[in-house]
């Protein structure tokens, strides 16, 4: 499992815990903006699916489950986090 990779198991704990989810048929984003340290490596590092100036500022719709996982594990803060679906 990969640093901000989290089991199925663990959403309704994450919701709990003020995570918001994004989800699309291949990945669940979930983020906490409590936590969130805005260092910005989601933004920098794809623009196309993190952009602060657009509502929901995240859109699963540009990248694969596995590249947005990519970029999510750069988070120092662990406010994002991700869920691959079974199967992708």
């Amino acid at each position: 499992m990969r640093p901000n990779e989290i089991p199925e198991i663990a959403h309704t704990e994450l919701i709990n815990e003020g995570y918001k989810a994004y989800e699309n048929e291949e990945v669940v984003v979930y983020w906490n903006p409590k936590i969130c340290e805005h260092a910005g490596l989601c933004v920098g590092n794809d623009p196309e699916t993190f952009d602060v100036n657009r509502r929901p500022w995240i859109k699963l719709d540009n990248q694969t489950g596995e590249n947005i996982g990519k970029v999510i594990n750069l988070c120092p803060s662990g406010a994002l986090k991700y869920r691959l679906k079974e199967g992708k």
